[in-house]
């Protein structure tokens, strides 16, 4: 073989070498994007805080009827004792978002943890109620009393002042006791209070011992409105899960339409209560439609939106001195996902 074949045979093994190199660089590439990618699809689950209240039922259906599966959803829901819990866990950053009330979603934004309602899950009539002694005639009665509620500030706090205002007492009338709704009972048999806010199942319990119902929350339109709300930067991120969340509880709210012992006895298990007092305190409460909650959350005029309510509830703080500035409801309310269900319903 001569030297220039020797050649050409070398410089054809380095061409081969180098080919080969180059193709286990592609290939290395290729591996690694792919494993990137599906790391980023599997998300992490969307934690949702929420306690025992009728209203939150869909949320259980949805979950045990594989709804947010079929959506492609992946959510956490974390059942807490009390709203207060929920709102002391969101505050620690342990939930993405939170079945609540609307003042408490107010407040949170004033302590600067941007949160913004998504959907308006109900509207309590009788689902609330405050229930005294059986001696009592009427909220009139309690002056000089013992009342509770769940905490100071809370829309449970809001809730029994506008009450006992329609009555003409205020907060010097009564002794205010800090007592969660479920545990009012046992302060009534204890002694501890003459009447207290409360509902479901403890509502019921206190009827069938005697105790009486001496206001509801339909006498104090607006101060109770049950909402769904997220972080603000999960909205911004996650808007497609947030929406799949959505579409979810619409679907476990037509099947509890349609299936409602089933959908009691599915809630009723996930909160530790019965079926029939479940149903008692279901059925108190109004639930907005995709149209209606649109009209709830936009319509800055209506005799009852979400506007008119946090109007009430700013002015509430306001004379507590518990604002530090006048919120823009706006930046608090995103309709955008209410928007797309009803172009989707159309």
């Amino acid at each position: 073989m001569g030297e220039r074949d020797r050649k050409r045979m070398k410089i054809g093994w380095m061409n081969h070498y180098h080919k080969i190199h180059v193709l286990w660089g592609v290939l290395t590439i290729v591996v690694i994007i792919g494993l990137s990618c599906s790391r980023t699809e599997v998300k992490r689950p969307i934690k949702i805080g929420l306690c025992i209240w009728p209203g939150y039922a869909h949320a259980f259906v949805a979950q045990e009827k594989g709804f947010f599966k079929e959506h492609k959803v992946s959510v956490e829901l974390l059942l807490k004792k009390d709203t207060v819990e929920v709102v002391e866990s969101y505050r620690r950053g342990e939930l993405d978002g939170l079945f609540g009330v609307f003042p408490d979603i107010i407040m949170l934004n004033e302590e600067v943890i941007p949160t913004q309602v998504v959907y308006v899950v109900d509207f309590s009539v009788t689902g609330d109620v405050i229930v005294g002694r059986p001696e009592l005639r009427s909220l009139s009665d309690l002056k000089g009393k013992k009342v509770s509620f769940e905490g100071i500030n809370s829309f449970s706090h809001i809730f029994v002042l506008g009450a006992l205002e329609r009555v003409g007492l205020n907060e010097a009338d009564v002794q205010f006791e800090i007592i969660p709704a479920l545990e009012v009972l046992t302060a009534l048999e204890e002694g501890k209070i003459d009447a207290g806010h409360t509902w479901e199942p403890i509502k019921s319990r206190a009827l069938q011992k005697g105790y009486k119902i001496l206001a509801k929350a339909g006498d104090v339109p607006g101060v109770i409105i049950d909402v769904l709300a997220f972080r603000a930067k999960v909205v911004t991120e996650r808007p497609d899960d947030i929406l799949r969340i959505l579409r979810s509880i619409l679907e476990a709210k037509g099947f509890t339409s349609s299936h409602r012992g089933e959908a009691m006895e599915i809630a009723a298990r996930a909160m530790g209560t019965s079926a029939k007092e479940l149903e008692s305190g279901f059925s108190g409460i109004q639930f907005p439609d995709v149209r209606e909650n649109l009209k709830v959350m936009t319509d800055a005029k209506g005799s009852m939106t979400l506007y008119r309510a946090g109007q009430m509830v700013i002015k509430f703080y306001e004379d507590h001195g518990q604002l530090s500035k006048r919120y823009n409801l706006h930046s608090i309310i995103e309709p955008c996902f209410l928007e797309q269900l009803a172009r989707e319903e159309k």
